[in-house]
């Protein structure tokens, strides 16, 4: 019997729910004033900072505008059509994914010259082992991140090590999403392999190329 993972709802997940609860009974339209912070606090039972967390979500994603001075108003994006098997929380994953990527982009292609330059013949060694393991398991998204970490490691930058480590639970996400099909771990695993021949051979733009082509393959994973 196959079982999928329960996750905890974060609270500002469940306050973006409840707005959009509120929308589709009608109780709020395109163009309206959001309650007060003070009001909604009582109401949905959550501290200040949970719901400025969900604003912040929201607003970032186009879905309300706050206005100084002037509160926070729903404005003109895609819950004027809403899906009817998605939520806005789904809705706004989505859209997260694809400005993960792109910041992936930004920040990998500046990781990837550090490798080339920096990764030792060890480095090189235990890459090849975490790529190898994950290729041998092609059942196991966990064995996707350690590839991630060690390429970060390989920089030999404190910063870039931290800032992956750090934001692992976004990336998890995104794997979970990207790939639901083991073809999509397989290719991905592929793309990791051409990525590490490319820093073997300490050829910078072709890893470069090669760290494109497998976020661009992500996005494409993560968006269907």
């Amino acid at each position: 019997m196959e079982h999928q993972k329960i996750k905890p709802k974060r609270l500002y997940e469940q306050v973006i729910e409840q707005i959009e609860k509120q929308y589709k009974l009608g109780n709020l339209k395109l163009g309206d004033m959001l309650p007060t912070e003070r009001e909604l606090s009582k109401e949905l039972g959550v501290s200040r900072g949970t719901l400025r967390d969900a604003f912040r979500i929201l607003e970032s994603q186009g879905v309300i505008e706050t206005r100084p001075g002037g509160g926070r108003y729903f404005r003109n994006n895609f819950l004027s059509n809403p899906s009817a098997d998605k939520s806005i929380i789904d809705e706004l994953r989505k859209a997260a994914r694809i400005d993960l990527v792109e910041a992936r982009e930004i920040f990998e292609l500046g990781m990837i010259e550090l490798v080339c330059e920096r990764a030792t013949d060890e480095d090189l060694k235990r890459l090849e082992e975490i790529a190898m393991m994950s290729k041998e398991d092609s059942t196991n998204t966990d064995k996707y991140i350690p590839f991630n970490i060690a390429l970060a490691e390989c920089s030999k930058n404190i910063a870039i090590i931290n800032f992956m480590k750090l934001h692992i639970e976004i990336l998890n996400q995104t794997i979970e999403l990207s790939f639901r099909e083991t073809e999509n771990f397989k290719n991905a695993q592929r793309e990791h392999l051409e990525i590490l021949e490319a820093i073997k051979a300490r050829d910078v733009a072709l890893a470069k190329e090669r760290v494109i082509e497998h976020l661009h393959q992500i996005k494409k994973r993560s968006n269907k």
